[in-house]
């Protein structure tokens, strides 16, 4: 139930059965518990990550991350933030790190200033070590203050180093990177592809929406089953070549061509040629038969 989220008065009867002080030590016990065995997980996720980069011959302690962060309540007014970093090839987190703008007990004890005012004093003076509010500024900091807070410490945490960035467009969390300066050198990032791709969906979506003539039902036309094609093809472009650019842009176009192509003004130049192409014009071509063939745009079955 506590894991939930509900506190002591809505622990049904249960609460009634026992002192606050005792629910606060069972507290501090299940936190003590859970704190051991997330550690234990995070240490095995690290170790596998180190055995996959060994096989490929890279530096087992220069990790590729990625990182992400959620807030209780949507929009940037939540008082309470958790972020976690993930690794490239096991997608396991190896880090997470909750930033809090609220403490509770400050805040009972505030409004008992005047009436407890010896234990309000005793609680300021150890107000560092009793504090759990980890974060000041707005709740749009949050996920930018925890991923650098997780860099930063990954050496003495778990002797790697992050070396690689995967960021989600958003610059903001990898320039708080840079400025913080954890390993003394530069951190390299790079964009992720599903982003990248994500974007190119909306952008079409947008386009259709600000110009009507391209939208609706028919050939020709911006429909939206069109749109998540275009925007497969573009993914598949990028991660079918990450390191050419020029091949990246000429799969772009092939898919370009391929869509405005027709019976009478085929445009398949650029598609890709041999046996397993998505191609069907150009499989037709390769095979001898391009001047039987109809045009016919493939399923997206067929590409992926």
């Amino acid at each position: 139930m506590r894991l939930l989220g509900v506190g002591y008065e809505g622990l049904m009867d249960m609460g009634h059965g026992f002192a606050l002080n005792t629910y606060d030590t069972i507290l501090e016990n299940i936190h003590s518990a859970s704190s051991a065995v997330f550690d234990t997980v995070l240490s095995i996720a690290v170790n596998q990550e180190k055995e996959i980069l060994q096989e490929q011959g890279k530096a087992e302690n220069e990790f590729t991350i990625s990182g992400g962060g959620t807030c209780k309540k949507r929009g940037f007014s939540s008082l309470f933030g958790v972020s976690t970093l993930i690794t490239k090839y096991t997608v396991k987190v190896v880090d997470s790190c909750v930033m809090n703008s609220f403490c509770a007990g400050y805040n009972l004890l505030e409004n008992k200033k005047n009436s407890d005012p010896v234990g309000y004093a005793g609680w300021l003076a150890g107000s560092e070590e009793n504090c759990t509010a980890n974060h000041t500024g707005i709740s749009g900091k949050m996920e930018i203050d925890a991923v650098v807070k997780m860099v930063s410490r990954s050496v003495n945490k778990h002797q790697v180093r992050y070396t690689t960035y995967i960021g989600d467009g958003d610059s903001k969390t990898f320039k708080g990177i840079l400025k913080a300066e954890p390993y003394g050198k530069d951190v390299v990032k790079k964009e992720c592809v599903g982003l990248v791709e994500k974007r190119m969906g909306t952008r079409l979506r947008n386009a259709k929406k600000s110009n009507k003539a391209i939208g609706g039902k028919g050939a020709g036309k911006l429909t939206d089953k069109l749109i998540g094609e275009m925007t497969k093809y573009y993914g598949l472009a990028i991660r079918r070549h990450p390191e050419s650019i020029e091949e990246i842009r000429k799969d772009i176009w092939a898919t370009f061509y391929h869509k405005i192509s027709t019976d009478s003004n085929p445009q398949h130049q650029n598609c890709p040629a041999g046996e397993s192409i998505w191609c069907k014009w150009r499989r037709a071509e390769f095979l001898g038969k391009a001047e039987q063939f109809k045009h016919d745009k493939p399923p997206l079955s067929e590409a992926v």
